[in-house]
């Protein structure tokens, strides 16, 4: 039997979009479901777009002050280019989709699903996944100042040419969570690391704060 990798990498699926249409033109319902458009620009400024569905769809160089997607449902889809101040998406389902190149200050995700996701080339200030179940992410090329993942379940998640600042795994579940590619941030949550993997040098950088978390005094 074929000795199992530790810790698992992400698994990932390439995203092909159809040809898709101007979404501008579309009406936009509350509650509805829609396939194969192209949104660019400011085209949703002011929109609302909670409990939508979107699948193979593209949201592209979209530069609005706030995103709506509380509980939307965003599968198969591209989201490139995008300078947005805030993203509230609570209870949002995210499914092979691909953030890139974008700048974003606030991603708000509690409670939500991202499933086959890969982010790359991104900027965000702060990313919550509080309470979230994140599955197969990976982030590549990325720069986060704050990564929320308070009492999430996470599963195959990993970093490439990354930067994190500050990661709060408190209350969380981790499953093949890989950080060795990463400069060690500030953790909360030192008791909840179980399941993930550092290298030998994090461990040493690591110390201090574990031997400070279970009362040790360290002294010469």
């Amino acid at each position: 039997m074929p000795r199992r990798t530790i810790p698992a990498p992400p698994r990932l699926h390439d995203l092909h979009l159809p040809e898709l249409a101007d979404g501008a033109s579309t009406t936009i319902h509350p509650y509805g479901s829609y396939e194969a458009l192209a949104f660019t620009g400011d085209d949703l400024t002011g929109a609302d777009l909670s409990d939508i569905g979107f699948s193979d769809c593209s949201f592209t160089a979209l530069n609005i002050h706030e995103l709506e997607l509380t509980s939307a449902r965003i599968s198969d889809s591209l989201l490139a280019r995008l300078d947005i101040p805030t993203v509230a998406a609570a209870y949002a389902r995210f499914r092979n989709t691909v953030l890139e190149h974008s700048r974003l200050g606030v991603l708000q995700c509690i409670e939500g699903t991202w499933d086959a996701v890969h982010v790359r080339g991104a900027k965000l200030g702060y990313l919550s996944l509080r309470g979230a179940t994140v599955r197969d992410v990976l982030f590549t090329d990325c720069v986060i100042g704050e990564l929320d993942l308070t009492g999430a379940r996470v599963e195959r998640l990993a970093f490439t040419d990354s930067e994190l600042s500050t990661l709060d795994v408190s209350g969380a579940t981790l499953r093949d969570v890989d950080l060795r590619r990463l400069d060690l941030p500030e953790i909360t949550g030192l008791s909840h690391l179980r399941g993930a993997t550092i290298d030998h040098l994090q461990l040493q950088q690591l110390a201090p704060q574990l031997a400070a978390h279970v009362g040790i005094d360290v002294e010469d």
